[in-house]
């Protein structure tokens, strides 16, 4: 028998429920925030700080496509991987088109980076498709 004075145990589990639940709606409420800045800017971008030519590898880039025959989205993200001695940089682009002149146009490269005599990053090598580690290539 419980007595009035006893306070109520909650379930940490609806807690947590409820805060996702919550953050999802906030979400949902700035979608239209995020719309019109990707309008104003045609890009909306997220930078790396720790690797070479992050303009050329960004961590996440929604930008407008406006192209004749192309109109839609196009998804850029990057990630290091680790591939020693050098700096391998994982670019995925992805298209999320609604007006196409068809074909899969999705692509993946992969940007290695080997360091130079005065400390800077220096292309070492260009490739299609995903970075491989060096004793798989």
């Amino acid at each position: 028998m419980a007595t009035a004075d006893a306070p109520v145990r909650r379930n940490p589990i609806k807690r947590l429920g409820c805060l996702l639940l919550l953050m999802l709606w906030f979400a949902l409420l700035l979608l239209p925030c995020g719309l019109f800045y990707l309008a104003a800017n045609g890009e909306i971008r997220l930078q790396h700080g720790d690797i070479p030519q992050p303009h050329a590898h960004p961590l996440l880039l929604v930008s407008l496509v406006s192209e004749q025959n192309e109109r839609g989205l196009r998804i850029e993200s990057s990630s290091r991987v680790a591939k020693a001695p050098l700096l391998c940089v994982e670019t995925t682009v992805r298209f999320v088109l609604w007006q196409s002149s068809g074909g899969d146009q999705n692509a993946s490269y992969c940007d290695c980076y080997a360091r130079g005599a005065d400390d800077n990053w220096i292309l070492n090598d260009t490739s299609a498709g995903t970075c491989q580690p060096r004793g798989e290539q």
